[in-house]
């Protein structure tokens, strides 16, 4: 029990909600285009905006949603305040812990001691390379991983020519 008290200090319900999202992100090219490649899982594609200013700026934002409910939403917090208003159990969970019924109904009935999973707003951006062709980018998501692909503009090698002086 001490050892299950001194945990819950370091893991209490406010540090696990408190992770922002940063998608991990791949750039690449070969001879043709340049790739962009976010990981962005669990996320639909409805959710992501990709947008380019004047400036040749691609900008890439959302917000990844969290699946578990918040404890810092007001509206959680009064519904908290009206459960303790009606009268609670005590229910023995398998590990021999005991706990208020809504606090074992929590989150579906889990109790989560480790979450390393992200969420939240992002926004990333990147300089589109003067040959990348920005009337022309592709994105496919697939899989929760985000490809772009931004063609390159091929540019005619100089060939050499004689002029004549006179």
């Amino acid at each position: 029990n001490t050892l299950e008290k001194q945990l819950n200090k370091i893991f209490n319900d406010d540090n696990k909600f408190l992770t922002d999202f940063e998608p991990r992100i791949n750039l690449s090219e070969d001879e043709n285009n340049y790739y962009i490649h976010a990981d962005l899982p669990g996320m639909a594609k409805d959710k992501i905006k990709m947008e380019i200013d004047e400036e040749r700026t691609l900008t890439i934002s959302g917000e990844r949603e969290n699946i578990y409910k918040n404890n810092n939403d007001n509206s959680r917090k009064e519904k908290q305040e009206n459960e303790k208003e009606q009268t609670s159990t005590t229910t023995t969970t398998m590990d021999g812990i005991e706990m208020e019924e809504d606090q074992k109904n929590n989150n579906n009935g889990h109790k989560y001691s480790v979450m390393e999973c992200s969420y939240g707003s992002f926004s990333r951006s990147f300089t589109i390379p003067e040959d990348g062709n920005i009337d022309n980018i592709q994105a496919k998501m697939e899989n929760g991983v985000l490809e772009i692909i931004i063609n390159k503009i091929r540019t005619q090698k100089s060939q050499t020519r004689s002029i004549q002086i006179q």
